[in-house]
């Protein structure tokens, strides 16, 4: 074999060797785990007892931290009412001081449409126009403009579950036993929430959640969220 070839030879076998010991090309590798890239479990959603969802965290957490305004751990009474006329601010979209039919569709659909999934719809009388928000005939009319006021969903204005220990709604996932917070709040049925209507939903709830009536909320006395009570 002339030298030529023997060297073309010597090449082809280094060649094959370098192959061998390379690692194969896949294409891109899986990337990170799941976990490195924050992708645990879904958060689990908290609606406050003004109805304000969260999503993300520990949402009763977080919403307890936002409405304690000085940061000492203890949710006085004005601080809960006033985180809820934060929140009422939010739905009055308008900035006319009321909360009215249009506007209580705008929370069930965007806000916090997670209340009306119920997996089945919304019967009548209970949940109005399209979306099961309060709006009334064609065209999502809101109560109060010609509508006789509907009767509320169950649980409006109690704390106690209902037969058979279900609850419905915003219900399932807040500290109180109301289904709509935001009609939870129209106290005299006629669609549209005022401030005072409001404020005094607010001051009702602080009561309800205030158990042993010192005037202030702590996280570790705050009721059991539905899914975390203790197995009788």
């Amino acid at each position: 074999m002339t030298r030529p070839l023997i060297m073309l030879a010597l090449c082809g076998l280094w060649a094959s060797s370098a192959a061998a010991q390379a690692p194969a090309d896949l294409g891109p590798g899986p990337g990170p785990e799941p976990e490195r890239l924050g992708q645990g479990p879904p958060a689990r959603l908290f609606i406050s007892p003004s109805g304000e969802p969260f999503r993300e965290g520990d949402g009763l957490a977080a919403w307890f931290a936002g409405a304690d305004r000085d940061g000492d751990t203890l949710l006085t009474r004005p601080e809960f009412e006033a985180d809820a006329e934060r929140f009422f601010a939010v739905l009055d979209a308008d900035g006319d001081g009321v909360v009215d039919g249009f506007e209580n569709q705008a929370y069930e659909r965007q806000i916090a449409p997670e209340i009306t999934r119920l997996g089945e719809s919304p019967r009548p009388g209970a949940g109005g126009g399209p979306g099961g928000g309060p709006g009334g005939g064609p065209g999502g009319r809101p109560d109060g403009d010609g509508e006789r006021p509907r009767r509320p969903m169950p649980g409006f204005g109690r704390d106690k579950p209902e037969p058979g220990g279900q609850r419905q709604g915003a219900a399932r996932y807040g500290l109180l036993n109301e289904p709509q917070p935001v009609r939870g709040a129209d106290g005299d049925l006629s669609g549209r929430i005022s401030k005072i209507e409001w404020r005094a939903a607010a001051a009702r709830r602080f009561n309800l959640l205030d158990l042993d009536g010192d005037g202030v909320l702590t996280l570790d006395t705050l009721p059991p969220l539905p899914g975390a009570r203790p197995p009788r």
